[in-house]
Parts: C-alpha cells; structure tokens; sequence
C-alpha cells in the first residue's frame, strides 16, 4: 500500500476533538508524523493514544505566540522537519456572539484571537521550517460563515472566518513560488463540541439537516479532503477554497 503522507511531519491545531482529531488520524493512516496541538492536553493526549504511534501531543493556545513558539520548535526538535500545517482549532461562543452593536468587545477579542490571530502566528512560524523543508502545505479550516452575511448574530466569528479566507489567498500568493501552498476547507454544519450546545435544539437540529444530503457532517467528512490537500495529489492546488458541506451553500 502507497501511503501518500509517508516523511511527511505535520502540525494539526484543535487535534484533541472533532475535525482536528479525524483529520490528524487519517495522518497518521496515510504515514505522515503528526504533532496534536491543542489546549486541552488531556483530549490532545486521548487522540495520540487512538492514533497508537507517531504522534507528539503538545498543549497549545495558539492565540499565544509564545506556545506557537514552542509549538513550532518541538515539532522540529521531535521530528527535525515541518511539511504540514492544518489550523483547525476555533472558538465559536454562543449565547454571547451577537450583532455588531450589541457584541461585547472581549467575545470579539477572544473570538479573533483565537480563530485569526492564531492561524497568522502558526503560519509565521511555521513557514521558515517549511522554507527549509523545501516547501509545505497550508490548510485552514473555514467556515461558510466567512462567505456570506447572514450569520450576521455571530459577527465575531463571522469576521474572524471571512479573515481566514483572505489570509488563506495572500499566503498563498506570496510563497507558492517557493513550493508552499495554502488552501481552506468550508466544512458545512458539523457533529462537533464547537456546535453541541446549538444542536441540542431540535430545532436547530433540523433545520441543519436540512442538506440535500439529508444530514449534517461528520468530522470523518473532512479528513479526505484534508488528506488530499496535504499530498501531492493537490500539487497545483493554491489559493482555493474546498467546500464539504453537504451541499448546504446551494440550497
């Protein structure tokens, strides 16, 4: 069997649940050496014990440059190499996200801080090792949120995953020269600890199963695409945005 991220070291931020947890074992699958970043070390800990080998569990706040420092560095140290960096990790702060004048400035501060503060310390950081590796692959994980305006009670995460996106094209543009690219997935509404609380609405819950799927996603729903744009497979691939939705961005 070829496995299609054989050498390859990669750094999934949010590995601890979700879609970092599934993206980072089918990692793990496909050969590659993952470092699971996430605040909580104990979860960080559960997914490095299911993937079973190859793994570097690392507590991180990726809104801190200092533990992306340290993140960045035992990564190298652990592996000697950085190809992959997938920014999952994400806040979304329900009951307390709102419109824009009546959004209190800590939910926007944190929001951000976290959602596009941290992806742009990751990625400073983590694109020097990737300049010495030869190149890398850059992938954020977005939101349909960041397209479109009618989440307009959740202006903090809103803009924070509509950043996202830009900065996914400008760091595309400015390294692809050097061999390193940089793509988002938009996963639609997905069985995630990010949305429990708004899916133990019923109706909630209905109305985002409402896909021409029939279904909401599974974190299993992007660990494919997120395998392909770390291979080769994708190797002129730059700039884009994957959307895994269910086909919800249609209806």
């Amino acid at each position: 069997m070829i496995l299609r991220l054989a050498g390859r070291v990669a750094i999934v931020t949010g590995a601890g649940s979700g879609i970092g947890r599934a993206i980072a074992l089918a990692y793990v699958h496909e050969g590659a050496r993952v470092v699971l970043a996430d605040l909580n070390l104990p979860a960080a800990e559960a997914t490095a014990a299911m993937a079973g080998t190859a793994t570097l569990p690392v507590a991180a706040d990726v809104s801190d440059v200092g533990d992306v420092r340290a993140l960045v560095k035992a990564t190298t140290v652990a592996f000697g190499r950085l190809d992959i960096l997938v920014n999952n990790a994400a806040v979304q702060l329900h009951g307390r996200d709102a419109r824009c004048h009546e959004l209190d400035e800590a939910v926007w501060e944190r929001t951000l801080g976290v959602n596009l503060r941290g992806p742009f310390l990751c990625i400073k950081y983590a694109i020097p090792e990737m300049q010495r590796a030869g190149g890398g692959s850059i992938i954020n994980i977005a939101s349909p949120t960041g397209l479109y305006g009618r989440a307009f009670d959740y202006t903090a995460y809103s803009t924070s995953k509509g950043g996202l996106i830009s900065l996914t094209r400008v760091v595309a543009v400015g390294y692809g020269r050097e061999g390193i690219r940089a793509n988002a997935i938009v996963p639609g509404p997905t069985e995630t600890p990010l949305i429990a609380e708004l899916l133990q609405d019923p109706a909630t819950r209905a109305r985002l199963e409402a896909t021409p799927l029939g279904r909401i996603g599974r974190p299993e729903d992007l660990a494919g695409i997120a395998v392909y744009l770390a291979s080769d497979e994708s190797a002129f691939a730059t700039g884009a945005l994957f959307v895994v939705d269910g086909g919800s961005l249609i209806r």
